[in-house]
C-alpha cells in the first residue's frame, strides 16, 4: 500500500470536546472511583448535570430529580462494590436531602431534625465529599438549625 491509500482510509477524528470530556471522566474515575460512581448516578438522573456536584448544588435542579438521585445513592450505600462507594452513596443521599430542603424547602427524608442534623454534620466533616457539596450541606444545616421554628416543629407543635 502506498501512503495515499492509507490517508484516504483513515477514520475521521472525533470532535475534540466529547473525547476530551470522556477522557477527563475516565481519569477522574481512576483517581476518585467513589465520587465517579456518584457522578454516574447524577448523570443518569439528569444528563444536563454531569456530576453529583452539578446536580446537588444547582438551585434549579427539579426536586423530582433530587429525589430520584437520593434513591439511587441510597442503593449505592447498600450495594456499592467498595467501602468508598458505599460511604459516598450514604453521603450523597444525605446531601440530596440537604439540597431539597435548602433549595426547595422540602423534606425528602424521614429523619427528625436532630437525626438529620447529625447526618448533615457527618457529610460536612467528610473530606472525601466534594467541597462544593459540603458547602451546600452546611448551608442546609444552618437553615435547619437556624432561629425560628423548623419544619419538624411545625409538624409537631407540642414540642
Amino acid at each position: 500500500m502506498n501512503g495515499d491509500t492509507d490517508r484516504d482510509h483513515r477514520p475521521e477524528p472525533f470532535g475534540d470536546e466529547p473525547l476530551r470530556d470522556t477522557l477527563a471522566w475516565v481519569l477522574r474515575a481512576f483517581d476518585q472511583p467513589a465520587v465517579s460512581a456518584g457522578d454516574w448516578i447524577a448523570h443518569e438522573v439528569d444528563p444536563s448535570r454531569p456530576s453529583a456536584v452539578a446536580l446537588l448544588t444547582d438551585p434549579t435542579t427539579p426536586v423530582s430529580r433530587i429525589r430520584r438521585a437520593r434513591v439511587l445513592w441510597a442503593a449505592l450505600r447498600a450495594e456499592g462494590e467498595t467501602t468508598g462507594e458505599r460511604t459516598m452513596g450514604s453521603r450523597l443521599a444525605v446531601a440530596a436531602a440537604a439540597s431539597a430542603f435548602l433549595f426547595h424547602g422540602e423534606r425528602i427524608s424521614n429523619h427528625d431534625d436532630e437525626a438529620l442534623l447529625r447526618a448533615l454534620r457527618s457529610v460536612t466533616a467528610d473530606d472525601s465529599v466534594p467541597a462544593e457539596v459540603r458547602t451546600m450541606v452546611r448551608m442546609a444545616e444552618l437553615k435547619l438549625s437556624g432561629p425560628g421554628p423548623t419544619r419538624d416543629a411545625a409538624r409537631h407543635p407540642s414540642r
